[in-house]
């Protein structure tokens, strides 16, 4: 078993913003300050020769501190928690194979450092098997996005509109992998 944690606080005098002029036009400035803090903690629990997991979470906040025109907003496209769970399965019968289920999370977070809209953020699955078939020859396959979700990498708001980048669909790999010793 493995327990992590970490605490942090950082703040930025001068951070770069992102201004807006009348006429629509966008131009960057050095603002005011910005303060930065959270906690992240992640346990690696070893169930059995079989079985393990490992859990990461973070939770953190990215504000503006007395900003002109963002007051003390959060900032744009930092979401308060991302997490992400993993559980590895070797199993004793198949000497050789291991195969990893992974979930991530992305919470909501907002579009504009007005604060005015957010994306729900995204929670997605990936499943991940390697057999090692000697020391030289080695299978791998993966699964991204088991489900096939629908969801945004990236989402912001700009001139007014929403903008999202979109998550990668289902995809499938495979590797073959021999190593000249």
């Amino acid at each position: 078993h493995r327990f992590d944690l970490s605490l942090y606080f950082m703040s930025i005098d001068d951070s770069i913003v992102r201004r807006e002029s009348a006429e629509g036009d966008r131009y960057y400035v050095n603002g005011g300050e910005s303060q930065h803090k959270g906690i992240e903690i992640s346990w690696f629990n070893k169930i059995s020769e079989q079985f393990s997991t490992r859990i990461a979470y973070s939770y953190s906040k990215h504000e503006y501190v007395d900003d002109a025109a963002y007051d003390d907003n959060e900032q744009a496209a930092a979401p308060n928690d991302v997490a992400n769970l993993r559980f590895t399965y070797k199993p004793a019968s198949i000497l050789g194979l291991t195969t990893v289920l992974e979930v991530e999370h992305v919470g909501e977070y907002w579009l504009d450092d007005q604060n005015t809209e957010t994306y729900d953020g995204y929670t997605v699955a990936h499943l991940k098997a390697n057999y090692q078939f000697s020391e030289q020859l080695q299978l791998s396959a993966k699964i991204n996005n088991i489900a096939d979700e629908i969801y945004a990498e990236n989402a912001s708001l700009s001139y007014g509109k929403e903008k999202y980048t979109p998550g990668t669909p289902r995809q499938f790999f495979a590797g073959l992998e021999y190593s000249f010793k």
